[in-house]
């Protein structure tokens, strides 16, 4: 099966694309920054070119549904509900958390993911393997904290995967052990691996309904909210 996953739900963006009877995925990272969203389409477009595909053939589509940036998690699930159904392939839903858990290594115990959720808190989410190289296990749901709040419930020997670390700033206690910030973004092939098992369970979702994980409303939703409620 020809299979394109995308993820934007961070700065920098990771497309990947695996083609049938092709050895090793292709994969690509959008440049880094606040515009990343406006380089999807035309990586896509790329990488498609590179494996020598229209996007008529393609047999599904997966994205990351975050948490994370607004603005990228629209771009990138809006791409992907359009382009399945413009083709007519199924689309997956992956967890942006976990895709960045699974790239750290496999002898690694306990991962504690954190994400920027602007306002002094965080997207988080914690997983354990109970041996090396064992499967990595969710320990809960993704979830919104306060940045003072995760750090001090954060467990001895983790190892602490944030796309921007500078944003924990002071929070971090001394035990913590962080994945260098240009490791700690999206991977491509993990991302393919992720919707490969959500495909073989049948875990197909409706490009219609399919909606990225927010956790909780916008700053400009939240602002215009409080000016209709002011008003008399």
């Amino acid at each position: 099966m020809n299979l394109l996953a995308i993820d934007s739900s961070t700065l920098r963006s990771a497309l990947a694309l695996s083609v049938e009877g092709r050895d090793g995925p292709l994969l690509a990272y959008p440049e880094a920054g606040p515009r990343h969203g406006r380089l999807l389409v035309p990586t896509i477009r790329g990488l498609l070119d590179r494996g020598g595909l229209e996007p008529g053939h393609l047999g599904a589509v997966a994205v990351g549904l975050g948490p994370g940036s607004f603005t990228g998690l629209r771009v990138g699930v809006t791409a992907a509900k359009v382009l399945a159904y413009a083709v007519g392939c199924p689309v997956v839903g992956l967890s942006s958390l976990e895709a960045l858990a699974r790239g750290v290594p496999a002898e690694e115990l306990r991962v504690e993911v954190a994400v920027d959720a602007q306002r002094g808190d965080l997207f988080s989410a914690s997983f354990r393997r109970d041996d090396p190289g064992g499967p990595l296990l969710r320990q809960g749901p993704d979830r919104i904290v306060p940045a003072g709040a995760w750090a001090e419930s954060l467990p001895e020997g983790a190892l602490v995967v944030c796309p921007t670390p500078e944003k924990l700033g002071a929070v971090l206690p001394g035990h913590a052990r962080l994945v260098p910030g240009d490791r700690a973004g999206p991977d491509g092939a993990v991302l393919l691996e992720m919707a490969a098992e959500a495909i073989a369970l049948g875990r197909f979702a409706d490009p219609w309904s399919l909606e990225p994980t927010y956790l909780r409303r916008s700053a400009a939703e939240e602002k215009r909210d409080a000016r209709a409620a002011s008003r008399p």
